[in-house]
């Protein structure tokens, strides 16, 4: 019984990863990254922001949170998200010294996102720490696997580079205008939800494949 419920719950992490992607499917911190995921850099410094902020968050609700008060307890995952932009902070200084200072607000803004402080209430509280562990390091995938691609895109397109290297004249510079950030999360989404329905229906197939007479 225990072994199929951890089968269970490894199985829902791991949907955060594509078929609950945090970004594409949930809709979740798109703000965030349409405005500050305009390089390959930013998107690998938003990922590791991301992870930084999750999974601590997540595991503290798990552990510690659903102890304290009601009341008390966003401010308490909210403390601990902002605690944690300082080693991120550090890590991601390894990419570019500036990095932080390009995006702007936008990494603090992933610190009081809906995971961090509405998943943990909602979710993480109610469940073993080991369980929320799995769902912030897959949530932190996801969302990784997003701002990485569509980073990416945005660099090669808007100046005709990756991480900084030049491989191509800039085609489209305005790609890097968060209008078209929003604009390509959206086809990002579109085809996500597209591949996810059609990897769901030969599951829903009826099996022995019978035919009508």
């Amino acid at each position: 019984m225990t072994e199929t419920k951890e089968k269970l719950n490894l199985k829902e992490s791991l949907a955060y990863i594509f078929f609950r992607n945090p970004v594409l499917v949930l809709g979740l911190v798109i703000g965030q990254l349409a405005a500050g995921d305009t390089n390959l850099q930013n998107g690998a410094a938003l990922s590791v922001t991301y992870f930084f902020i999750v999974v601590p968050v997540l595991v503290f609700a798990s552990v510690i949170g659903k102890k304290l008060p009601e009341w008390l307890r966003p401010m308490c995952y909210a403390l601990v998200s902002a605690v944690m932009l300082i080693p991120a902070y550090f890590v991601c200084g390894t990419f570019s010294a500036t990095i932080y200072d390009s995006m702007g607000i936008y990494p603090a803004l992933l610190a009081v996102s809906t995971v961090p402080i509405v998943y943990s209430s909602k979710f993480a509280e109610k469940q073993n720490p080991v369980t929320a562990l799995m769902n912030g390091v897959c949530l932190a995938i996801g969302f990784a696997l997003t701002a990485i691609i569509l980073g990416a895109a945005r660099e090669f397109f808007g100046s005709g580079s990756l991480w900084g290297i030049k491989i191509a004249e800039a085609a489209f510079p305005a790609v890097k205008l968060p209008f078209w950030g929003f604009i390509l999360l959206g086809f990002m989404a579109a085809i996500a939800n597209l591949i996810k329905d059609l990897i769901k229906k030969p599951e829903e197939a009826p099996a022995g494949g019978e035919e009508k007479a």
